[in-house]
């Protein structure tokens, strides 16, 4: 994949222009090597919401990508099913992987990742439902737990359709029984079958619980003794939840074993889908 220099009317310098971007008709600036083809976005974080301290801190945390990272590992949920990485794994550094939603992590560092707000290591500013990308250009599509935050999440899974490549990989986690949770707006859950209909168009090649029904368990007690105990207090809510979760973290562990079970699918925190475009 071969990178062309070239000059850019909104930016005086000179940028890198990437062949596979469909710059035809669409308006773009370059800023910090980030390529923004919307203005950037700071629409949900800082409106009222009943999570709104988590939130905050997790923009925060989200400025410290690797004190993120740790945050998550310890304190989200626990990841047991098939990952991103191994989706992608027979993809070379030569084609092209798109991480949508992405937030700061990098799964890979030939992965280009998209997200509406400009993070740290996100490369590409834009709006998901509608990819800066041509048609049939794209060898792999990631997006993990980002669906549920979008309004239209069968136009974004068209995008998705329409920039893989015939027989280009899809990889999608998104969440079952699961608390709200804002970022900056939540508004989906999908069952293992729900997520299969989303994402009809594409050919399965595997399926099941990315997060067990022990961080199910979590989130929800968590979220049940914050609200008994705040008494309607939102802000001590919100509180009580970061402390009842550090708490009972632990207890996810216990995934590892229960989602073993066939009925563990009926209360499993999120599932994942690898498919391809045929």
């Amino acid at each position: 994949m071969n990178d062309i220099l070239l000059n850019n009317d909104n930016n005086s310098e000179k940028i890198v222009y990437r062949p596979w971007l469909q710059f035809v008709n669409k308006k773009f600036m370059v800023k910090d090597n980030q390529f923004f083809f919307i203005e950037c976005q700071n629409v949900g974080f800082t409106q009222g919401s009943n999570d709104l301290i988590v939130n905050k801190l997790k923009l925060l945390f989200k400025k410290f990508p690797k004190l993120f990272n740790l945050v998550y590992i310890l304190f989200g949920v626990i990841f047991i099913g098939r990952n991103a990485q191994y989706a992608i794994r027979a993809i070379g550094t030569s084609g092209l992987i798109l991480n949508l939603g992405s937030g700061v992590k990098k799964i890979r560092k030939d992965v280009v990742n998209v997200d509406f707000y400009p993070f740290d290591g996100v490369d590409i500013v834009a709006d998901i439902s509608e990819l800066p990308f041509i048609d049939n250009s794209v060898d792999a599509v990631v997006s993990e737990f980002v669906l549920e935050h979008l309004p239209n999440p069968e136009k974004v899974v068209k995008e998705m359709f329409r920039v893989l490549k015939p027989g280009g990989i899809l990889y999608i986690s998104v969440p079952f029984v699961a608390s709200f949770h804002s970022s900056p707006n939540d508004f989906f859950r999908w069952s293992k079958q729900g997520l299969r209909v989303l994402l009809k168009d594409f050919q399965e090649i595997e399926s099941g619980i990315r997060c067990g029904p022990t961080s199910a368990l979590v989130y929800v007690i968590s979220e049940w003794l914050s609200t008994v105990l705040s008494f309607g207090m939102t802000k001590i809510q919100q509180i009580l939840f970061m402390i009842f979760m550090i708490c009972f973290s632990p207890l996810k562990l216990l995934d590892f074993v229960i989602s073993k079970a066939p009925s563990s699918e009926n209360i499993a925190y999120g599932f994942y889908f690898i498919g391809k475009k045929i």
